[in-house]
């Protein structure tokens, strides 16, 4: 099952604020995840500092290319992982290209450098990336075809 064409549009344009941000504060977290801060930087009530905009790139597979090679990928030893990803740090992000059947998705920064994300699993309930947007909601993808924009609770 897939998502309707104006269902990935709505998406769109929610993200669509966010492109030519550039990223900061990446970071690899538990297992692959992946976190990073777009736009002014915003503390939170707990005190810690995260920017309007926080990618949480979480229950899925993902592989870091540019357009002559594979980079790294999420099941590379976790000491790789974290040398090979700050080349996200301070690369604008260009576009957004999300597969309305499976939300594999595409995060293209400048100079092609692409991060790939995919599903490893169409039967867990577990989301596959979290966009936090500066008017305090969480545009959740996955698992296929499921999606979401709420309030968020932090």
């Amino acid at each position: 099952m897939k998502v309707t064409t104006a269902e990935i549009d709505t998406i769109y344009k929610i993200i669509e604020p966010l492109l030519g941000h550039k990223a900061w504060n990446v970071r690899l977290g538990v297992g692959s995840f992946i976190t990073m801060e777009f736009g002014d930087p915003v503390t939170s009530s707990r005190g810690t500092i995260f920017g309007d905009w926080h990618l949480w790139i979480y229950c899925c597979g993902w592989f870091l290319e540019n357009p002559n090679d594979t980079y790294v990928g999420s099941e590379d030893p976790r000491e790789i992982l974290r040398q090979r990803i700050i080349v996200l740090e301070g690369r604008s992000l260009e576009n957004v290209i999300i597969s309305p059947i499976a939300f594999e998705t595409n995060f293209i920064f400048d100079n092609s450098l692409t991060l790939h994300t995919f599903p490893l699993n169409f039967h867990d309930p577990c989301d596959y990336w979290k966009l936090y947007t500066p008017q305090r909601r969480v545009l959740i993808l996955g698992p296929a075809p499921k999606w979401s924009y709420e309030l968020s609770a932090g």
